[in-house]
């Protein structure tokens, strides 16, 4: 049986508690004392031979989504930090934080030059289309008494001249781009395309943003590593900004979004354009577990169950009420890195989603 051990040390109004869990301070008068400790922000109040005690909000215990990577339980898996600081976190990584006019690929290329160039170029056509706004209600005083039809004539032909511009400006900051590929890369990057179409069906893709490690693993479902999410999306299509004679896959994760061309990898950022040339990037897919806080997607995998407060054995903690059984599914994920300092990572619903992924854009490498 293990050892414990509880200390009370009192200065003034103010109680120290010492214990194997962790330090707690309470104040207060005798009947009614507020205090915080290892569980968390608490009021106890008592009269005569009855106590009552509550547990306060704000503390550790609230959490979003729980995630896991590829171990099962053993170690321990991950969770989702919460919207607020938490004090159970120890440590944090941010990923897809790097500019992508920093990639070491990127410096020197006259095409990305020129595309940078044309994102910086300023749109007219706002500026055209409230100038004409304001004309025209300007010069609706002098219209008084002329047929209704002039006045709508010269509001249309504003609205045209306004679209007009518009198009102007998309055509200026458009680059074209022309590929005539070999026979054995045309190949591999038609594989690289029927891999990225069949990503675009899992039901549930995020990108991971950051990664936390957990100092106690009890408040969050057995986890000991933190995943916060964003929005991510997978699409065959065209990049922003670029017009090329064949449909490329096309990643968003996070601030960056990632197009996949059969010479190498365009990243862009807002107006910045970055590329990452194939020799240089690496690509891996493999299973992690996730704790889901939400509605199990309907391409999951669930494995099995855990609680959202668990004891050192891996069951329910009975201290905490409302303690949920949560299911854990097999998801997939996906690290796209260079040596330069691209980090970008995805998670899918659907167990092995990125697998063919993953392989057609290592045998397009190879070819590089």
């Amino acid at each position: 049986m293990g050892l414990s051990f509880s200390r009370s040390v009192r200065f003034g109004g103010v109680r120290f508690n010492f214990s194997g869990s962790g330090i707690g301070v309470s104040a207060g008068i005798k009947g009614l004392r507020v205090g915080t400790g290892p569980r968390g922000a608490y009021i106890s109040a008592g009269v005569g031979g009855f106590r009552y005690r509550t547990s306060l909000g704000g503390n550790r215990k609230s959490f979003a989504a729980l995630a896991a990577t590829g171990q099962v339980r053993t170690p321990l898996p991950h969770v989702s930090p919460p919207a607020t600081p938490d004090a159970n976190i120890v440590h944090s990584v941010e990923h897809d934080v790097q500019s992508v006019l920093t990639l070491t690929d990127s410096n020197g290329d006259e095409l990305l030059d020129a595309m940078n160039e044309q994102a910086k170029k300023v749109q007219l056509w706002p500026f055209v289309g409230a100038g004409l706004l304001l004309l025209f209600l300007w010069g609706r005083q002098f219209m008084q008494g002329w047929p209704s039809w002039i006045a709508w004539t010269l509001f249309v032909l504003g609205v045209a001249l306004t679209a007009w511009v518009r198009h102007r400006d998309h055509m200026k900051r458009l680059t074209v781009l022309f590929f005539e590929p070999d026979d054995r890369t045309t190949q591999a990057f038609a594989a690289v395309v029927e891999a990225a179409e069949r990503t675009g069906s899992i039901h549930k893709l995020r990108s991971i943003l950051e990664t936390s490690t957990y100092a106690d693993s009890k408040y969050t479902g057995g986890a000991a590593h933190g995943l916060k999410f964003g929005k991510s999306s997978s699409v065959v299509g065209q990049a922003p900004g670029v017009l090329a004679n064949v449909d490329v896959p096309v990643l968003t994760s996070g601030r960056t979004t990632l197009a996949f061309y059969p010479d190498r990898v365009l990243a862009f950022q807002g107006k910045a354009v970055g590329a990452i040339s194939y020799a240089n990037l690496n690509v891996e897919s493999f299973p992690s577990q996730f704790i889901e806080h939400e509605s199990v997607p309907r391409d999951a995998t669930v494995v099995e169950h855990t609680w959202q407060y668990v004891n050192k054995k891996g069951g329910p903690d009975r201290r905490f009420k409302n303690n949920r059984q949560l299911p854990v599914c097999r998801y997939n994920r996906l690290h796209l890195s260079s040596g330069h300092g691209l980090d970008v990572r995805l998670m899918g619903s659907r167990d092995g989603a990125f697998n063919d992924f993953a392989q057609a854009i290592q045998q397009l490498a190879r070819l590089h």
